[in-house]
C-alpha cells in the first residue's frame, strides 16, 4: 500500500537537526491496539547457488531434495501440533502448508529438472518456484493471489533445509515486543502463540493472506502493507500498533502514548463484554432481524464461525478440495467434505459455491491453452459448462450431501441468463440419474447465484425470474466495476466500495430481489466491514456473510440501530457524488448511531476524523 509517512520535527536552539517519520500508514488486517518494543525479524531472500551435476550425482542430489521434504514436513508437524494443543483454529493453514509440500507441480516438476537438465536441487526448486507464482499472478481473486505468498514461504523452506540454514526463530524475544519484518510466514507467525509477542508490522502481504487470517486467530494486532517499515524503524524504537486502523506510531509523545493506553484498556474491556453476548439472534432496535453467517474456506472451519456467532455459513469456497493434489476430488470426497458442512451449520443453512478456478489451476488434470487475460477468461461458471464431467462430479456430490441439512448452491461469476440456465440443466439431469440409482436427494434446494459483475446488476431482474436468490460478492464486484486491481499498490487507493456506482449497482440488485420475492444477501468484505454495515442495511439486505472474527462487533453493532435510521442515512448519500464524501457522511452518522453503545470503543479508531491523520506533533 502506498503511503506517506507522517514526519516530526526535531529541534535544538531553533535549528532543525533531525527528521523522523513519527506515523506510518498502511492496512489494519488485525484489530486492536499493542504497545511494545521492535524487535526485527530477518527473513532475507536466500542466495540459490546454481550448478550442474555429473550424471553419476543426479539420484543423490533427488534424495537429497527428498530430505528436505521429510525436514520441512516435520517442522510443520511439529507446529501444527503445537496449534492443536492449544485449540486454536488456523493450524489449518500450517496443514495446507504441508499440503504443498507434496504437490505434485512442486515435487515432481522439482525432481524432473534435476534429472533432465542436471540441475542441483535448489536451482531447480527456484525455476519451478518462479513458474508457479507466475500462474497464481494470473488469478484475479484476491485470495488465491496470496496463495503465491504461500508458494514462496513453503519454497523458502525447503531451500533453508537443503542448505542448512535455520529459519527465523522467536524463541529469544524480549518480553512486550512488537515483530517488525519485511514479511512473516505463517510458521513465523505461529511461534507467537503463547509468546511475548504483543503484536506485528509488515512491509508488504494482503489482508486474505494466511499471515494476516492467522493473527486474527490469535487475536494480535497487525498492520501489514507499510512501504520502508524497516528503514523507519529502528531496534528497539517504542511503537504503538493501531491495527483497527492501520496505523503505526514511532517513539510517540507521552501525551499520545498515554492517550493510546487508556484506549487500549477500553478496548480490551469493551471487546471482552462483546465476546459474552455473540451468541443469538442480531435484531436492529426497530425489531428487523439481521441473519449473520459466516465465510469458511475449509470445513473444519464451520465449527470456527459458529462458536464466534454465525447462524450458518454463508460461503463455503470449495476450491481448496481441488488444490495442492495430484487428482481431482472424486465425487464420494466431496460429499462427504459437503456433508460435514451441512451437518455441522444446523439448524442453519450452509450456502456452498460450486467450482471458482480457471484451467490454469487444473493444468495437471486437464488440457488447458494459455490465456493472454485469464481474469477475464474461461474461469468458474465458464470453466464448469466447459468442461461439464468435471462439474458433474460436483453437482452430484452436492445433491447428495443435501439430505443432511439444509444446503443453498450457488454459482459464481455469473453475467449471462443462459448461463443459470445451462447450469441449472446440468443439475436436473444428475438429479435424475441419482434418483434412478436409487440415492435420496432433499426435494427442495435453493439455488443461487453469485452477483459480482456489472453486467448481472444491470440484468438482475431477469436473472432473478430463475433463481431462488441471489448472494453479493463486493470483492470482485468493486473491481470490475471501477476498473481496480487493489493488490495493484498503484491503483489500490482507488479502490472503493462506497463508490456511487457501486451504492448504484446493489440498490439495483436489491430491488430486483425484493420484486421477484427472493432473497438477496451479501458475502463479500463489505458485508463485515462496521463502516460500511449501515449502508448495507439502508439499502436492504438482511442477510450478511463475512469471517469469524468480524461477526461479534457486527451482531452487537446490529442491536444498537435501527433500520429506518440505516435507510434515512442512504437516502442522504446517495445524493452525494464521490467516495471520500459518502464515507465522511457515514463517519459521522455511525458515530451519532453508537455514541454511549458498547460498540462506541471498539470503533474509536474507525471515528478518527481522517483529515486530522496527518496532524503534526509540536516538537
Amino acid at each position: 500500500m502506498h503511503q506517506q509517512p507522517f514526519w516530526g520535527r526535531r529541534v535544538t536552539d531553533g535549528h532543525l537537526i533531525e527528521q523522523t517519520p513519527t506515523r506510518l500508514v498502511g492496512l489494519g488486517v488485525s484489530p486492536g491496539y499493542a504497545i511494545g518494543r521492535a524487535h526485527f525479524v530477518d527473513r532475507k531472500k536466500i542466495k540459490v547457488p546454481h550448478r550442474h551435476l555429473e550424471q553419476s550425482d543426479i539420484e543423490s542430489e533427488v534424495q537429497r531434495f527428498q530430505d528436505a521434504i521429510s525436514r520441512s514436513e516435520q517442522q510443520l508437524k511439529s507446529l501444527k501440533n503445537r496449534f492443536q494443543s492449544q485449540g486454536q483454529e488456523h493450524d489449518l493453514i500450517l496443514e495446507a502448508h504441508t499440503m504443498m509440500l507434496r504437490d505434485d507441480m512442486l515435487i515432481k516438476g522439482t525432481e524432473q529438472l534435476i534429472r533432465e537438465q542436471a540441475l542441483n536441487a535448489e536451482w531447480a526448486l527456484q525455476k519451478v518456484v518462479r513458474g508457479i507464482k507466475k500462474i497464481f499472478d494470473n488469478i484475479d481473486d484476491e485470495y488465491f493471489k496470496e496463495r503465491r505468498a504461500d508458494i514462496g514461504f513453503v519454497a523458502d523452506r525447503l531451500l533453508r533445509n537443503l542448505l542448512g540454514k535455520d529459519e527465523p526463530t522467536l524463541a529469544n524475544i524480549k518480553p512486550d515486543s512488537i515483530v517488525v519484518a519485511h514479511d512473516l510466514s505463517p510458521a513465523d507467525t505461529a511461534q507467537m502463540l503463547n509468546s511475548s509477542v504483543l503484536g506485528f508490522v509488515t512491509e508488504v502481504g494482503g489482508r486474505t493472506s494466511h499471515t494476516a487470517i492467522m493473527a486474527r486467530s490469535l487475536e494480535l494486532p497487525a498492520v501489514i502493507a507499510i512501504d520502508e517499515l524497516t528503514e523507519y524503524v529502528g531496534t528497539g524504537d517504542l511503537l504503538v500498533v493501531d491495527g483497527s486502523n492501520g496505523r503505526v506510531h514511532i517513539n510517540p509523545s507521552q501525551k499520545e502514548l498515554k492517550r493510546y493506553q487508556d484506549r487500549q484498556a477500553t478496548y480490551e474491556a469493551e471487546k471482552a463484554k462483546l465476546n459474552a453476548v455473540k451468541q443469538g439472534f442480531a435484531q436492529t432496535k426497530d425489531g428487523h432481524r439481521i441473519l449473520i453467517n459466516g465465510n469458511i474456506e475449509l470445513p473444519a472451519e464451520t465449527n470456527i464461525v459458529i462458536e464466534h456467532g454465525a447462524e450458518g455459513v454463508g460461503l463455503y469456497r470449495t476450491e481448496f478440495l481441488y488444490m495442492n493434489r495430484s487428482s481431482l476430488p472424486s465425487e464420494d470426497e466431496q460429499y462427504e467434505s459437503y456433508r460435514d458442512v451441512v451437518e455441522k451449520a444446523l439448524p442453519g443453512h450452509a450456502t456452498i459455491r460450486t467450482l471458482d478456478l480457471g484451467g490454469d489451476k487444473l493444468a495437471d488434470f486437464i488440457r488447458v491453452e494459455s490465456e493472454d487475460n485469464p481474469v477475464m477468461g474461461l474461469r468458474a461458471v465458464r470453466f464448469c459448462l466447459m468442461h461439464p464431467d468435471i462439474f458433474r462430479v460436483q453437482a452430484r456430490a452436492l445433491l447428495r450431501a443435501s439430505i443432511h441439512g439444509e444446503l443453498r448452491v450457488m454459482v459464481p461469476l455469473i453475467s449471462r441468463l443462459d448461463e443459470v440456465r445451462a447450469i441449472k440443466s446440468v443439475f436436473r439431469q444428475c438429479r435424475r440419474e441419482l434418483e434412478g440409482e436409487g440415492v435420496p436427494i432433499a426435494n427442495d434446494i435453493p439455488f443461487g447465484i453469485m452477483i459480482e459483475v456489472p453486467s448481472a446488476a444491470l440484468i438482475a431482474q431477469h436473472l432473478a425470474r430463475e433463481v431462488d436468490f441471489f448472494s453479493i460478492g463486493t470483492n470482485d464486484l468493486v473491481q470490475y466495476t471501477l476498473a481496480v486491481d487493489r493488490g495493484n499498490p498503484h491503483v489500490a487507493r482507488l479502490y472503493a466500495p462506497m463508490h456511487p456506482a457501486m451504492l448504484s449497482l446493489i440498490s439495483i440488485i436489491v430491488g430486483a430481489a425484493r420484486g421477484a420475492c427472493i432473497d438477496v444477501s451479501m458475502c463479500g468484505e463489505m458485508a463485515g466491514d462496521p463502516l460500511c454495515l449501515p449502508i448495507v442495511i439502508g439499502l436492504g439486505l438482511k442477510n450478511l456473510s463475512m469471517n469469524a472474527t468480524s461477526i461479534p462487533l457486527i451482531k452487537a453493532m446490529v442491536r444498537h440501530i435501527s433500520v429506518s435510521e440505516c435507510e434515512n442515512l442512504v437516502n442522504e448519500i446517495l445524493e452525494l457524488n464521490t467516495a471520500e464524501s459518502i464515507e465522511t457522511a457515514v463517519r459521522w452518522r455511525l458515530r451519532e448511531m453508537l455514541t454511549g453503545t458498547p460498540c462506541e470503543p471498539m470503533l474509536d479508531a474507525l471515528f478518527d476524523d481522517p483529515s486530522m491523520i496527518g496532524e503534526l506533533e509540536d516538537y
